[in-house]
């Protein structure tokens, strides 16, 4: 069963139970009409915060300086205000743009404000300069030019009704953002904005709102003054796609304020193209053309949407009986068609024939009409659905090809270094060409290398994705064995909650994989017990070999006794996997551990008597996703990534991983790494903590700040049957209004938030404290963000502990106990 399939089932058999007791359901699309509802008020909030004068007054502002920052502020001037198809006043500002980059020499611009100049001829009407967006994709060398064509090009695209393809090019592009640039945000802000627009045409509302958010929020500049709402008229626009009457006319009334505070007069005609689009899904006709009304019967200055405009209007005429004049706007829609604007007008008719009472006429071609387009839909979004779930695909084999490259140029360098010791003559030449090899191997390095950190960003991504829902799952399914249940229910809340055991273990595996290959691994040595480590791991499997009738034996060198200097974390990981391995493979027998000292490294021996494998399996086995036999998977469990994680870390602490077999009589795997001996100095330095204090009955009064309404119910749920005050919030922002209220014992942070996330939040909090002379209250980090520079960048902003999600009650009592332990103010760097 595939990780998502996994994850869906135990969601579906807990749902199950919580409903059987509550009677609750959930709309499907409430989580996202949610999310965007709470995007559409933060982009009200940053836009009636600023205006038309104040982004103009930053570009005059811009122009005084002599930077490449002065350039990308004057870049921002010109598109915002171009995205509102004031094109005299963006071409003042490009020209400005052109002008102080020529001064300044800078490439960069200078093809940013030809591109620009292309935007505002296509947005007018003239679709062949995409051709020449194409060119500037294909041939800049500089990366933000070729991002800045490619969303150009990607929207062109999703106009033309090719969503997949425009998806499939801004993946390409944001791969070829470097991270570290400080022009990074402003590139990826321009690809997910027009991913939010591609994403919108497919209907997907979380995907767009989760896409215009990280255009609005995340990837913006908060010093750049952003009065423009494009955002509230795509999500009023995708909420009537969708039916959401309600959220349509809440999102069109935010747009209207910002509208009639504008000194564009742009924006208030797309304001009253919005306001009849959300009547004519009201089924208003009278709204509809009273939105319309001031601007005539030949529309005036917003004749430019008239394609859009006038489907609305001949529609709620020939609704109103005005049959004459929704003919005479069912011709000029006819007559735009045959100019090369792709209009439907087949629905129109149909309604000006049911208001003249040609109904069966109407039934027939608005039958053909109806077929059409679920055609054209359902081809629109097989082509985008395929290109997400292909892109990941795609990347992995690209990635391959490009280390394949690299390995072949690195073989062919050398030959060729050997060629020109023995034909001195061929010297220039041969250093020549070798420099161009060199430049591809730099190149292909830098694509991989670009293509790996991508890979390791939608890992972290997913982590955080994937932990969120899996908490509640996990932490639901361990409150509910803490109740009483009937023998039928007992068996399903085990299978949710050994499912979330499993999730969790492989997205584990799958984080340790890309760590290592990033190289983001560690060896940290500390003194640490062995015999007591041995110990635990046969205490932790005794119980499930003995279920199997299998005996775990352990022999342990007494010379070993002491402290040793090693990374204890990793080396329990390695031999729970071997040990794991090992039982999962055998069914009578033993396994059995050995430790023996062995000069002055350690030696390590895992030995079943199990199922074994031969010469050829045992090729397989180290390699990442693979087993020794394609069946294993499905009789025996597991992903393949366990020996792989093992060989690459005992590598890491210096040892090397190796194995033998015999098929039918068992398997052995060994290693040895140094472990050197701790003088008795650092053994009584490293004398044990002390266990947390049991809190459980505690009356504490607790602050939790998380966005999620699962999570905030997980937590209440589970502190419910002590003593404890809980008082939840959804945004960083108001957990630092609450505590600054006092009296709470201890703050439960999330870390990714709306409005101020929880690293901003916790620092806040300290700085409060700080500035009124208040004791420290612990923070607790509980987030789905599990990688360990989530942990230091919390612990840098002022958190006490981190808590990764899911979560179960031990985990979380024993978190809050420990946080609670007299707190020690960290020393000053």
């Amino acid at each position: 069963m595939s990780l998502f399939r996994l994850l869906a089932a135990s969601f579906v058999l807990l749902a199950a139970l919580a409903g059987a007791s509550s009677g609750l359901a959930q709309p499907p699309l409430a989580g996202a009409a949610a999310d965007a509802l709470s995007l559409a008020r933060v982009v009200e909030r940053r836009a009636g915060s600023t205006d038309f004068a104040a982004l103009e007054a930053f570009g005059s502002e811009a122009l005084q300086r002599h930077d490449r920052e002065g350039l990308n502020r004057l870049y921002h001037v010109t598109w915002t205000i171009l995205n509102q198809g004031e094109f005299e006043r963006a071409a003042v500002w490009n020209r400005r743009l052109a002008e102080q980059a020529r001064l300044q020499k800078d490439a960069r611009y200078t093809d940013i404000a030809r591109l620009n100049d292309l935007t505002a001829r296509y947005d007018q009407g003239e679709v062949a300069v995409v051709a020449d967006m194409r060119r500037f994709l294909r041939d800049d060398r500089d990366w933000f030019v070729r991002a800045h064509a490619a969303r150009l090009v990607a929207l062109a695209l999703v106009d033309e009704g090719r969503i997949g393809a425009g998806l499939e090019l801004l993946a390409r592009a944001q791969a070829d953002i470097p991270v570290d640039d400080p022009f990074a945000a402003t590139a990826q802000a321009g690809i997910w904005e027009v991913a939010g627009m591609g994403l919108k045409d497919l209907n997907d509302v979380a995907g767009a709102a989760d896409a215009f958010r990280k255009f609005e929020v995340d990837y913006s500049n908060p010093a750049y003054p952003r009065p423009d709402f494009d955002s509230l008229y795509n999500l009023a626009v995708m909420a009537v796609k969708i039916g959401d009457q309600a959220r349509a006319t809440e999102y069109y009334a935010a747009h209207h304020r910002l509208a009639s505070r504008s000194d564009l007069p742009t924006l208030a005609i797309y304001d009253a193209s919005l306001c009849a689009t959300v009547a004519n899904a009201r089924r208003s006709p009278r709204e509809v053309l009273a939105c319309l009304e001031p601007y005539g019967e030949s529309l005036g200055s917003a004749a430019f949407l008239a394609k859009d405009v006038l489907p609305l209007r001949a529609i709620a005429r020939a609704q109103t009986g005005q049959t004459v004049a929704a003919r005479r706007d069912l011709e000029t829609l006819r007559r735009l068609g045959a100019e090369g604007v792709g209009i439907e007008v087949h629905h129109v008719e149909a309604e000006v024939l049911f208001a003249e009472g040609r109904t069966a006429e109407a039934f027939n071609l608005l039958r053909a009409h109806m077929l059409e387009s679920e055609t054209d839909s359902a081809r629109s979004f097989s082509a985008g659905i395929h290109q997400v779930t292909g892109d990941m695909q795609h990347q992995l084999a690209q990635r391959r090809r490009q280390l394949e490259t690299a390995r072949s140029n690195t073989n062919l360098q050398r030959a060729v270094i050997g060629i020109g010791v023995f034909f001195l003559l061929f010297a220039i030449g041969t250093v020549a060409w070798l420099s161009r090899q060199a430049d591809r191997l730099r190149l292909a390095q830098r694509r991989a290398e670009d293509a790996n950190r991508a890979k390791s960003e939608f890992l972290a991504n997913m982590s955080h994705e994937i932990r969120t829902p899996l908490n509640g799952v996990v932490s639901m399914a361990d409150s509910l064995t803490r109740r009483p249940l009937g023998v039928q229910e007992r068996e399903m809340v085990e299978l949710i909650r050994s499912s979330g055991v499993t999730l969790e273990r492989l997205l584990s595996d799958i984080l340790d994989t890309a760590k290592i290959e990033s190289g983001q691994v560690a060896i940290e040595p500390a003194p640490f017990d062995l015999e007591q480590l041995i110990g635990d791991i046969a205490a932790l499997w005794r119980v499930k070999a003995e279920d199997k009738g299998v005996a775990l034996e352990v022999a342990f060198d007494p010379a070993l006794s002491g402290l040793l200097e090693g990374d204890a974390v990793r080396l329990r990981q390695v031999l729970t996997n071997l040990v794991s391995n090992a039982l999962k493979f055998t069914g009578r027998g033993a396994v059995r551990v050995a430790v023996e000292a062995a000069g002055d490294r350690v030696a390590f021996r895992v030995s079943d008597t199990g199922v074994g494998f031969d010469t050829e399996q045992r090729s397989r086995i180290f390699r990442r996703f693979q087993q020794a036999d394609g069946s294993i998977t499905r009789r025996y469990g597991g992903t393949g990534l366990g020996l792989a994680i093992s060989t690459e870390l005992v590598e890491l602490m210096g040892g090397t991983l190796d194995c033998d077999s015999t098929p039918g009589e068992g398997s052995s795997f060994w290693f040895d790494i140094p472990l050197p001996r701790v003088v008795r100095a650092r053994e009584e330095a490293a004398a044990p903590e002390a266990e947390p204090r049991d809190v459980t009955a505690a009356a504490l009064r607790i602050l939790l700040a998380d966005d999620h309404p699962a999570n905030r119910k997980v937590v209440e749920i589970m502190l419910g049957a002590t003593d404890m005050e809980l008082v939840s919030v959804e945004d960083g922002q108001k957990a630092v209004d609450a505590f600054k209220g006092g009296g709470f014992d201890l703050v439960l942070m999330d870390m990714q938030m709306p409005v101020m996330d929880g690293l901003s939040a916790t620092a806040a909090i300290r700085s409060h404290e700080a500035a009124h002379g208040l004791s420290r209250t612990p923070v607790v980090m509980l987030t789905a963000n599990a990688m360990a520079e989530h942990v230091e960048a919390g612990r840098a902003a002022g958190a006490d502990a981190h808590l990764t999600k899911p979560v179960t009650m031990t985990s979380l009592f024993d978190a809050i106990g420990a946080a609670l332990e007299p707190v020690r103010e960290p020393e000053p760097a």
